[in-house]
């Protein structure tokens, strides 16, 4: 590929694309910026969804020790219980994050409407657990949903850098040396030329 722009050979030319010269770099220099800001905040999010998955894991484990120890306790009165106090409605919040301009889905915690008794307190600390335990997992979800939003942001935006870098600007720069040897050999065709036709008139003066 050339990197040389087709363009006419003039001084208006010439300013042209010395200013869009400046200006690329100032775009470019923000997008390097943002790039390392995207960068920061996608290694952040991957620190926090490495720690909510290894709690996860743990919560799981722990979740499905319980189940069997409560069931083998219970048997199928676990689950009767579980059906009466517990209402089919959970009450959740979804809004939106901004990180960096990126919307990526947000949501509040997930809360369930159900009532307590005395006498199977184990089974309500329980329930509450499965409760908390499904508010991380959908907090681990929007959490890897997040870390996917700005890593195609990251590549979007390091396309540009790169486009910027290694083909627009240096175009530019080739463009703008091509035109200035352009017009110092225009300059020096022209003296060459000015000092011909002077040493003609002082040969026919003599």
């Amino acid at each position: 590929m050339s990197m040389l722009q087709r363009v006419r050979p003039t001084k208006i030319e010439l300013i042209r694309l010395r200013r869009f010269l400046v200006l690329a770099r100032k775009v470019h220099k923000i997008l390097r910026e943002r790039l390392t800001i995207l960068v920061n905040e996608f290694l952040i999010r991957i620190r926090e969804a490495h720690s909510l998955r290894t709690k996860f894991n743990s919560e799981y484990v722990k979740l499905y020790s319980d189940t069997i120890t409560l069931y083998g306790f219970y048997g199928n009165n676990l689950y009767g219980y579980l059906e009466k106090t517990t209402k089919a409605s959970t009450r959740v919040v979804v809004g939106q994050e901004n990180i960096m301009g990126i919307r990526t889905i947000a949501m509040t915690t997930l809360k369930g409407d159900f009532s307590y008794s005395v006498a199977y307190k184990d089974i309500d600390e329980y329930r509450q657990r499965v409760l908390d335990f499904l508010n991380l997992v959908i907090s681990l979800g929007l959490a890897d949903r997040a870390i996917i939003a700005l890593g195609k942001e990251i590549l979007k935006t390091r396309r540009k850098v790169n486009a910027l870098e290694y083909i627009l600007i240096p175009r530019l720069l080739t463009t703008i040396r091509y035109l200035r040897m352009k017009f110092e050999e225009r300059e020096r065709e022209e003296k060459a030329r000015l000092k011909k036709v002077k040493a003609l008139l002082e040969k026919r003066q003599k």
